[in-house]
């Protein structure tokens, strides 16, 4: 009765194995990895989180550009208990730290207020040791929250865009915070940022969040697709809160089909020290999330060093903003 139980369990192993195999062959046609350039390359085994370290300096020869895109959670005068308050002190000294212990020499930020805010930004950032003479002020219908950008390079062209609408349930909106558009020229290169701050997941009345992001995203998207049109050569960074994760509808609108490589945007893949992608912290819901992005152009998919670049953990990021910034090291 038993004699053929070996070849019979034998069988069955076979069977199985190769169900398996054919499993995980069909899982991966569905389970997008992102591509080993996009990937920010391990950081060091020791965490960044108690004693801010120099950044490595990549093997380049040329030109090493160091972008940090940060949300600063509300730089800015608004109510704040009983009165209209800037940002407190005691959120902005971290900040000012954070930001000064990674050397930027362009910093893209969301959620700053007025230009006068960005200048205090500016003044803060030289007084503590990092002049970043440069800067460019854009917003949109939110008469609040603006975004902002400032260079250690000059900015040789601008093109921010501030009134850009679209129908949604029977009226016209305008785009809420706009498009940053600056272009900075390092040497005889040059490098061009779209900042934007698209509509967060909080509801309103008016109509849905999420049919309020993807229209967001819809022009932000045409906008970039209309300068790698014109100039495919562009070096384009499209960067930002876009409030949304990468398999939403927003970003896969905003990137774009990956068979057009020409207007496709790529997005850069960062972890920070423990191996973790995400970028905020809210409270309210107790969800931590992706929602902070740097997409790029084909252009740019060589020019990037990963062991620089990464998700910035640093002790005192949740005493700052409910965002952690992201760095990024470009190599021209």
């Amino acid at each position: 009765m038993f004699q053929n139980a070996p070849f019979a369990i034998g069988a069955f192993f076979l069977v199985f194995v190769t169900l398996s195999c054919k499993e995980s062959e069909s899982t991966a046609e569905w389970v997008v990895k992102p591509a080993e350039e996009q990937v920010a390359q391990d950081p060091p085994p020791e965490s960044r989180q108690n004693t801010p370290q120099a950044p490595p300096i990549p093997p380049s020869s040329g030109h090493e550009v160091r972008f940090l895109s940060y949300n600063l959670e509300n730089y800015l005068t608004m109510p704040r208990g009983e009165e209209e308050r800037p940002k407190p002190e005691k959120e902005i000294s971290p900040l000012i730290e954070i930001i000064v212990s990674e050397r930027p020499d362009v910093l893209g930020v969301c959620e700053i207020g007025k230009e006068s805010d960005l200048q205090d930004l500016q003044e803060r950032l030289a007084a503590a040791g990092l002049s970043l003479p440069y800067h460019e002020h854009a917003g949109g219908s939110d008469d609040t929250r603006h975004l902002g950008l400032l260079s250690r390079y000059p900015i040789v062209a601008r093109n921010s865009q501030a009134t850009l609408d679209y129908r949604l349930s029977g009226r016209t909106w305008l785009i809420n915070r706009g498009i940053l558009d600056a272009t900075i020229a390092v040497g005889d290169q040059q490098l061009r940022f779209l900042g934007a701050h698209l509509k967060s997941k909080r509801e309103i009345e008016a109509a849905d969040q999420e049919l309020i992001r993807l229209n967001e995203a819809r022009l932000l998207r045409s906008h970039a697709e209309e300068i790698l049109t014109r100039a495919p050569e562009t070096r384009l960074l499209v960067y930002g809160d876009f409030n949304d994760t990468i398999n939403s509808p927003a970003l896969h609108t905003l990137r774009g089909e990956p068979k057009e490589t020409t207007t496709h945007l790529r997005d850069y893949y960062f972890k920070d020290s423990r191996g973790e992608l995400w970028t905020h912290f809210w409270n309210y819901q107790d969800t931590y999330s992706r929602f902070d992005y740097v997409l790029y152009s084909e252009p740019l998919k060589s020019h990037f060093y990963g062991k620089g670049s990464y998700i910035v953990d640093h002790e005192n990021w949740w005493r700052a903003s409910d965002h952690r910034p992201l760095m990024l090291v470009i190599t021209l």
